[in-house]
């Protein structure tokens, strides 16, 4: 029902790979429950449903296993380690997103517009706020004197009271928008 839940980085590695073997498994279940307690259907018998059921997810443990095979020895430990959704953001999101949507739900490749939206949409709890603070001391400036296309009213209002306040504060002028 929540797609969000469904991203590893929200419910670190364990808890993702459990969910996705219950979801494999609780099919059984449900396939016996509809025969033996709701009377099935009239199409294929029960054991034509499990055995149906068997070949599909052993073919999707295939699929998961030459798909892992094909993954670069490098990367295969990503699969274990726990990974924060604060490490999330400061190591995904900072420095390896290669595209985003911008404020009108266009494709953009413009890190600097990546990161300036961070502080937009990511919990302060879970952004990476010393990085987010010393890219808007470098960068405010030259923004409000040689405007990028993102800089807008709209992006400036969604910005962070806090980080309008500091950047108030190294600037003295007035940054807010609001």
């Amino acid at each position: 029902p929540f797609p969000v839940i469904r991203i590893p980085t929200m419910l670190t590695p364990r808890i993702y790979a459990g969910s996705l073997l219950y979801m494999l498994l609780i099919n059984f279940i449900l396939v016996l429950l509809s025969f033996r307690v709701f009377g099935g259907i009239d199409i294929f018998t029960e054991f034509q449903a499990l055995l149906g059921l068997l070949v599909v997810t052993v073919l999707a443990f295939l699929s998961c296993s030459v798909a892992y095979k094909f993954v670069p020895k490098s990367h295969r430990p990503t699969f274990y380690r726990i990974w924060t959704f604060k490490e999330h953001a400061a190591q995904f999101w900072w420095n390896e997103c290669a595209y985003d949507f911008d404020f009108n739900n266009v494709i953009t490749t413009d890190q600097e517009l990546i990161r300036a939206k961070m502080p937009t949409w990511c919990s302060p709890y879970y952004a990476p706020t010393d990085k987010i603070h010393k890219f808007y001391n470098d960068n405010w400036k030259s923004w409000t004197d040689d405007s990028p296309e993102w800089f807008d009213n709209k992006f400036k209002s969604l910005v962070p009271r806090e980080l309008l306040e500091e950047m108030n504060k190294k600037d003295g002028a007035k940054a807010s928008f609001r």
